[in-house]
């Protein structure tokens, strides 16, 4: 006999409360939903009182997604994550039109990513969040957002137009401000910053200095007191001369409790920055308090030897046990680092090796430079003569692995680029006795699909990236994808017509993000609601479950956000009034129609 819900005990019953609120503390919400949700009458019980929620909706599956906002109120969340990214198109509109930004009482961090500009005009009332104290964004247009009392402040790329918003961050109130990360920065806002912000204790920062007067006022930045920052993480691009080690020096020696120091020169540097001897004197006279310090230097107009350079840190102030600052050099490119910070994670065989790059490491600690690279492309002529044992992603340019070089058992993605020797019916065979983790299978070479009789079809793949495929339009010649791969999740390929799209659609039943472009495009097709009405009408999966978005973009492709196959779920029950009228009306009605967006609101 099956118990109900309300008749199973389980041993989560018997736990404390509080011991369930400080498990969750360290889950994001979707994981709290998949791994306790329906455990007991109990358990959901305390899912519906918990009110510190993490929400990250990157990259999220459109059902977990709708799931999330059945069971979570915008008052129980504290972090939030929002994206219009092409796998999560119309993301930020969708979510604020269900629950406005006014109503997320408790916020304390939001990141705002690739965010719609007629969404931008949801985020307006943002400042008036007062709880509100981190934010990241991608560009610097959504700074206008923010208010004074804010403590983190991330912007992760520097854009074309930021240069306009540029405005923004000299109005901006630095008073509060703890943590600051910016991607670009002028030496004049520097100064600015390192002014305002007292109370800065980590600073992330790009500087561009085009000018030797550049490179002489940011040295110069002298103030009476000195800074409190604890963390320090520098990159500096020059055009004209060489910075010089006693260039960081004049600026550093204001910074007496640093902890932790991270320099990138990746222009050119002098060659008084490789000197070890006189970084060491200046740490113990003027950083007393640094534990961790990483860099990488490009040098210019090397004349010495690699063990030269490399003698300068071999004394006992760099190896020390409570140190361990060991570097290594790359004389191919001239560049000094340190390592494991700055090794290779990313290795191209045969045109890049790290068998030449001459360490401090002790021999037995070798073995850290090839652990340290997840990232693998093998090549022909390539004979690597390490083990490489943590490569998640596996690039292959050939038509066999060597395993004694590899453990293949942890690649989690598979980029195919040759046809040699490969037929599907091989990888497929190669992929289910030696890769287990794999998931992400990218075909980016014109590879024969024929011949695919008795074939086992693959159900460990959730994503598949056919750059190099195109459907035929002859029967005789058709693949049959839903059958190859049937649990795939996102998909990414080209197709000749748009009924290719609508029948990949309807058979692929797992299906949430899925990219299309389109070699022959219909122009008629190419605004948001006449593409919506058609594909209600070509659909027989869109038109039964009106719960999608999509996102035309102008190199001919279309993107979309659908709801997989899956049980239904059952609503967490809620104490707001607010909340459970929202969500009658987005159930009874079953749809909200979308509008130009070219988005519809969840069932």
């Amino acid at each position: 006999m099956t118990l109900s819900l309300h008749q199973r005990t389980f041993v989560f019953d018997l736990l404390p409360t509080e011991i369930l609120y400080n498990i969750f503390d360290y889950l994001w919400a979707d994981d709290i939903l998949y791994s306790f949700y329906n455990i007991s009458t109990s358990v959901n019980n305390i899912i519906s009182s918990y009110k510190y929620y993490h929400v990250n909706f990157q990259s999220i599956l459109k059902r977990d997604f709708d799931h999330i906002c059945r069971c979570i109120r915008p008052d129980q969340i504290i972090s939030l994550i929002l994206s219009d990214n092409n796998d999560t198109p119309h993301q930020s509109h969708l979510y604020l039109s269900l629950f406005p930004i006014n109503q997320f009482i408790r916020l304390r961090a939001l990141t705002l990513i690739d965010i719609d500009n007629n969404s931008q005009s949801l985020f307006d009332n943002l400042c008036e969040i007062k709880s509100l104290v981190s934010f990241e964004i991608d560009t610097m247009s959504h700074l206008r957002y923010i208010g004074s009392q804010l403590k983190r402040l991330i912007v992760n790329k520097y854009i074309e137009d930021d240069y306009i918003h540029e405005s923004f961050l000299s109005s901006l109130s630095f008073s509060h401000i703890q943590s600051l990360t910016l991607p670009y920065c002028s030496y004049h806002q520097l100064r600015q910053i390192l002014s305002d912000a007292l109370k800065l204790t980590s600073l992330t920062i790009s500087l561009l200095i085009s000018d030797c007067t550049g490179i002489d006022y940011f040295a110069e930045q002298r103030q009476e007191m000195s800074l409190a920052l604890t963390y320090l993480n520098l990159s500096i691009q020059t055009f004209t001369r060489t910075i010089s080690r006693l260039l960081f020096e004049r600026f550093l020696g204001r910074m007496p409790h640093l902890e932790k120091l991270e320099l990138n020169v990746s222009s050119g540097g002098s060659m008084n920055l490789f000197d070890g001897d006189q970084w060491e004197i200046f740490i113990l006279n003027h950083l007393p308090l640094l534990r961790i310090f990483n860099f990488k230097f490009k040098i210019i107009n090397i004349d010495q030897n690699k063990e030269n350079i490399l003698a300068h840190f071999r004394t006992p102030f760099w190896l020390h046990k409570n140190r361990c600052w060991y570097v290594s050099f790359n004389p191919e490119d001239s560049i000094l680092y340190t390592v494991p910070c700055f090794a290779p994670r990313i290795i191209k065989y045969p045109s890049y090796t790290i068998l030449s790059h001459a360490t401090t490491l002790p021999i037995d600690q070798h073995r850290i430079l090839y652990d340290n690279v997840i990232e693998l492309e093998l090549g022909s002529d390539c004979k690597p003569s390490y083990r490489y044992r943590h490569v998640q992603k596996l690039t292959l340019l050939i038509s066999n692995i060597d395993k004694s070089i590899i453990d293949v058992s942890r690649i989690e993605y598979l980029c195919i680029r040759t046809t040699a020797s490969w037929s599907l019916k091989n990888l497929f065979r190669m992929i289910k006795q030696s890769m287990p983790c794999v998931y992400h299978l990218n075909i980016d070479c014109d590879l024969s699909w024929t011949k695919i009789r008795d074939i086992v079809p693959l159900e460990q793949i959730r994503i598949l990236d056919l750059s190099q495929f195109f459907f035929s339009d002859k029967k005789s010649k058709q693949i049959d994808l839903p059958f190859l791969f049937p649990n795939i999740e996102r998909l990414t390929t080209k197709i000749n017509t748009y009924d290719q799209m609508i029948s990949l659609i309807d058979q692929l039943k797992y299906l949430s993000y899925a990219s299309f472009h389109i070699t022959n495009c219909q122009t008629d097709l190419n605004e948001p609601e006449r593409m919506h009405q058609w594909l209600l009408k070509m659909s027989h999966r869109l038109s039964t479950n009106n719960n999608f978005t999509f996102k035309l973009d102008s190199q001919s492709s279309i993107h979309f956000w659908i709801v997989g196959d899956q049980k239904p779920v059952i609503k967490v029950c809620s104490n707001t009034q607010s909340t459970d009228v929202q969500l009658q009306r987005i159930e009874k009605s079953g749809i909200i129609q979308c509008g130009h967006s070219g988005h519809c609101l969840l069932q």
